[in-house]
């Protein structure tokens, strides 16, 4: 029975075929009559052949790669086809005959047209028209390619280059997208693997990123096939340089050496540009990339006196880092020598001091300076100090003496060939006093006064007479600087004299008395000296001294005053803001002066009222008393700073009174 049956379902496959080739024999017909009976034949005979061998079941292995076919021969292949409801699409390739009407097909193949399902599908073959199966492809599909997770999972990938993962086997079937934080980008495939441009998605250097793979069929939903956080690779860093940016090249260059942290790639992208230029063409360089280090050779010399960048735009590493921003040096070239420097200032410069020209560069060996360099206003001796220095021999000089110096033009660089285009003068002066010791305090400590002008009338000022008055000495040492550079303008009738310490003991230790605890104010000759004084927090035995004038200190200054018979006396203290005077000729006009001038306030008449006790034995009163010399005191702001630049300009009619 079961043969029966078979045999009955082939004959109704028969018939059914007979039916669907009736319209090709009608138009056989047409033919001739023995041309109609011979293709008539043929046409039913491999009709036949084919459903036969259409009725053999044929095994196709799927590929992810493309083409899924097996090899073997279909007679009549465009009778056949596949049901509409089918996940493949069936193609006979190979084919025999006329593209209209092909005979014979070499291969049976499948195309998805649904998303692969892992297994053995069955497809069945069908006369086309009829829906009728008439034969079955069995397609056994693998399991589909699984991504090489490690290839950006937990790895510093490259944001310059495309992102290659590993597929187990080729997949031209899917689509691929690269994922990371919401950006998305599509992979291309190739050979076992994809390749994905994350250079579109403007990842940085050095940080970590979510990322995800998905892969899709066609149209359909993609779905996630790996997920992980990628790491970036950090910016490739200039670890060493053969040049500072910012450098100005005495010399001519030839090349410039770069380091980096990693082994670089051969195609570095550099330009030495020409700046401040309209339309400079680009210097001409060769590039070249060994391990870590690039070498930058320029072809041609770069021109004189002129600016140029040196732009690293595009340094590639060999794992595909790249410097976080393009770096630039910026460089310049000099022209011939100019003076960089010369060891003196404008003024206090000692006499006969040997003084040193520098020059920006070497000078060439060949040139004899001193036809070059000279001094007017005071004569020296020329000579090369060394290959960038001349140096000028001062001969002499008078205190305040003007000088100059002076270089030609047209000197000759040891470096480049440059020639200097400009000439050089520099105006000094010898300096505008002396010094001297004019005694020593109790523990040894000099006391020393300054010496300016040479007039007949001297004007005397004093500093330091206690030593937690510090602003009082800071002060007087600022008018002594500014005196020994600019005394030359002193009236001609004048001489000033400076003694800025009065107590270096007391200036050392911090203390308002000197060593043997005497308070220097307090122990002059006047009609009311004391031994016992009274003070700020107290009475002091033998704070007046043992003896008037009995301190070296004191005697000292008592030396020096009886000598000079100074036209005025100005001492200064701290602190208060208060001008004092002795009431000796003029002194309380003048104290007014001075008052005017810093905007200070008055103490001529109440000065014990306003310092709270008496005070005997006073440096001030001595000179009024023994010689008639208006003194006047000038309490300072503060115990600490320099308030010379605020007193100059009433110094300066202190020095004109």
């Amino acid at each position: 029975m079961r043969a029966m049956s078979q045999s009955a379902h082939a004959c109704g496959k028969m018939v059914i075929v007979t039916s669907k080739i009736h319209s090709l024999l009608t138009r056989v017909r047409t033919y001739p009559r023995q041309t109609a009976i011979i293709a008539g034949s043929a046409i039913v005979g491999l009709t036949l052949f084919g459903l036969v061998l259409v009725n053999q079941t044929r095994v196709v292995d799927f590929s992810y790669d493309g083409a899924a076919c097996v090899n073997r021969l279909t007679v009549m292949p465009h009778l056949y086809g596949s049901t509409d409801d089918s996940s493949y699409r069936l193609d006979f390739k190979g084919l025999i005959g006329p593209d209209s009407w092909p005979l014979l097909s070499k291969q049976t193949c499948v195309e998805p047209i649904a998303q692969p399902i892992e297994g053995t599908t069955s497809l069945a073959i069908v006369m086309k028209g009829l829906n009728l199966p008439v034969g079955a492809v069995s397609v056994k599909v693998p399991a589909a390619p699984r991504a090489q997770t490690t290839d950006f999972i937990d790895k510093a990938i490259s944001t310059t280059r495309p992102l290659e993962v590993s597929l187990s086997s080729p997949d031209r079937i899917h689509n691929y997208n690269f994922e990371v934080d919401e950006q998305s980008v599509a992979c291309q495939p190739g050979d076992s693997l994809i390749s994905c441009d994350i250079t579109k998605l403007d990842l940085e250097q050095g940080k970590r990123y979510e990322a995800a793979l998905l892969r899709s069929f066609k149209d359909q939903t993609p779905i996630q096939i790996a997920r992980g956080e990628l790491e970036t690779l950090t910016p490739l860093e200039i670890v060493e340089s053969s040049i500072e940016s910012g450098h100005k090249h005495f010399d001519v260059p030839t090349e410039y050496r770069f380091k980096f942290s990693r082994q670089l790639d051969d195609q570095p992208k550099v330009q030495v540009v020409q700046t401040g230029v309209e339309n400079a063409a680009d210097i001409a360089i060769e590039t070249t990339a060994t391990g870590e280090e690039l070498l930058v050779k320029l072809t041609q010399p770069l021109p004189r006196e002129a600016k140029f960048e040196i732009r690293l735009l595009d340094i590639v590493g060999r794992d595909g880092s790249t410097l976080a921003e393009p770096k630039i040096y910026t460089i310049e070239t000099s022209g011939g020598p100019s003076v960089a420097g010369v060891s003196v200032g404008k003024s206090s410069v000692s006499p006969g001091s040997l003084i040193v020209v520098t020059f920006d560069q070497p000078l060439a060996e060949s040139i004899d300076v001193a036809k070059f360099a000279r001094s007017t206003g005071v004569a020296s001796v020329v000579r090369r100090h060394s290959a960038n220095q001349i140096s000028f021999q001062l001969q002499g000089g008078g205190l305040c003496a003007g000088f100059s110096l002076q270089v030609d033009k047209g000197l000759t660089s040891g470096s480049n060939s440059e020639v200097s285009r400009d000439a050089w003068k520099y105006d000094s002066r010898i300096v505008c006093g002396t010094s001297a010791v004019i005694g020593y305090s109790v523990r040894g400590r000099p006391i020393v006064a300054h010496y300016f002008g040479s007039g007949a009338t001297t004007i005397l000022f004093t500093g330091g007479i206690h030593g937690n008055e510090l602003s009082s000495v800071q002060t007087m040492q600022g008018w002594v600087d500014y005196l020994y550079a600019n005394a030359h303008q002193l009236p001609a009738n004048r001489k000033v004299v400076v003694v800025p310490n009065l107590n270096p003991d007391g200036i050392a230790a911090g203390s308002r008395n000197n060593a043997n605890n005497v308070n220097l104010g307090r122990n002059y000759p006047t009609a009311n000296w004391q031994a016992r004084i009274e003070t700020a927090s107290g009475t002091l035995e033998h704070g007046g001294g043992t003896s008037p004038g009995s301190e070296p200190e004191t005697k000292a200054i008592l030396a020096l005053t009886r000598q000079l018979r100074p036209r005025l006396e100005v001492s200064f203290h701290s602190q208060g803001r208060l001008v004092g005077a002795n009431k000796y000729a003029d002194s309380v006009s003048i104290g007014n002066t001075y008052a005017a001038t810093v905007g200070y306030s008055t103490m001529f008449y109440n000065a014990e009222a306003v310092m709270g006790y008496a005070m005997t034995g006073e440096y001030e009163d001595w000179m009024g008393e023994e010689m008639g010399i208006p003194a006047i005191l000038i309490e300072l702001p503060s115990h600490y700073g320099n308030y010379a630049s605020y007193q100059l300009p009433a110094l300066l009619k202190m020095v004109a009174i």
